[in-house]
């Protein structure tokens, strides 16, 4: 056996690096579905061990089950948005053709409203027509088939890459849930960190993604629905679609008072004052308010963060990962005030008793 000496040891970090680049280029195009399926597999191992048990250790048949659950939790969400956007997209055509092809009085009601609204703006001397809101109706929704028409290549193209992501998740899925236990040993074995450290750190991260999940999702989909109930009561027409855009943008930082207010405004304008007032209301002081009710019953204490950095996480994992960034960014905060307090507790002391 060869002697391993300083040249010996740099060679192999050598290959080492080689051998992480490598992989890294290999994988570079999956990188979001193998973050997923590590995500999605501390989400759902509590659920295939309790599956485990009740199968009475037979692996397989649990890992089946959890993906039927897993399947369930993501496809019936699925079909009622298809459903909703389906359905309301269906009549929003149709009233926009019934605007179009006759003599609306609703389509002339709302044009009167506009214009006593500009006239009531000083230094602007501007009035809409009929025939110019129908242009720009026209004018807008026109280029939408032209667009789907000339990238449809590039839509089956996406469909391609959907599915191949979708296979390495769910291979990854499959194999991690079993074995999670292990992973972390060996993430311990390769660490050169005392196993307390790296437990803590393993902790802190499993908490904070399983928290930030539980929290985001559910968080956003109460919101949503209590800013649909206040759309329904002003009237807002649309509602059920209206609902689901508030619960995508609760997801983002924005919250859904990028709905709310707009449409509160909006109904103010046109004279419905206390529908506009009831959902500038609602919007403001009761639906912003649910995420400081929810999240202290959603969020361990293990996986707190400072809500700034909740903030600038999520904002910059958007940035960075896209729509998953919103999960992944507090993540990484969460990593690395971990460090921080490792080295506040542990290393910092170490190192004032050397001194």
């Amino acid at each position: 056996m060869k002697i391993i000496t300083n040249k010996t040891r740099s060679f192999f970090y050598l290959i080492v690096l080689l051998a992480c680049y490598l992989t890294y280029i290999i994988i570079k195009p999956y990188i979001g579905a193998i973050i997923m399926s590590f995500l999605t597999a501390i989400i759902y191992r509590p659920i295939y061990l309790k599956l485990l048990k009740w199968c009475k250790g037979y692996i397989s048949i649990s890992i089946i089950l959890t993906l039927i659950a897993l399947s369930l939790s993501l496809l019936v969400p699925l079909l009622l948005i298809a459903n909703i956007t389906i359905k309301q997209s269906l009549e929003f055509t149709q009233d926009i053709s019934g605007l179009v092809n006759n003599n609306n009085i609703t389509l002339l009601h709302l044009i009167s409203q506009m214009n006593i609204f500009l006239t009531s703006i000083p230094f602007i001397d501007f009035q809409i027509t009929e025939t110019t809101l129908i242009e720009n109706i026209q004018t807008t929704i026109g280029p939408i088939s032209g667009y789907l028409a000339n990238n449809a290549l590039n839509i089956g193209t996406s469909s391609v890459q959907f599915i191949t992501q979708a296979i390495v998740f769910v291979s990854l899925l499959i194999t991690i849930l079993p074995i999670m236990p292990t992973l972390f040993q060996i993430i311990k074995d390769l660490s050169p960190l005392d196993d307390q450290l790296d437990q803590k750190y393993i902790f802190r991260i499993t908490s904070m993604a399983r928290a930030m999940v539980r929290g985001v999702f559910v968080i956003a989909l109460a919101q949503g629905v209590a800013a649909g109930i206040f759309l329904a009561i002003g009237g807002v027409p649309y509602v059920a679609f209206w609902t689901l855009l508030c619960i995508i943008f609760a997801l983002l930082p924005l919250g859904v008072n990028v709905i709310t207010v707009p449409a509160g405004i909006t109904l103010i304008v046109f004279g419905s004052i206390w529908q506009g007032i009831l959902i500038l209301i609602g919007g403001l002081v009761i639906i912003s308010n649910i995420d400081t009710f929810l999240r202290p019953m959603l969020v361990p204490k293990e996986a707190s963060l400072n809500p700034a950095l909740v903030l600038i996480g999520a904002l910059g994992g958007l940035n960075i990962f896209g729509f998953l960034g919103v999960i992944y960014g507090p993540v990484i905060m969460i990593f690395l005030v971990t460090t921080i307090e490792i080295y506040l507790e542990f290393y910092r002391h170490e190192k004032q008793i050397n001194n």
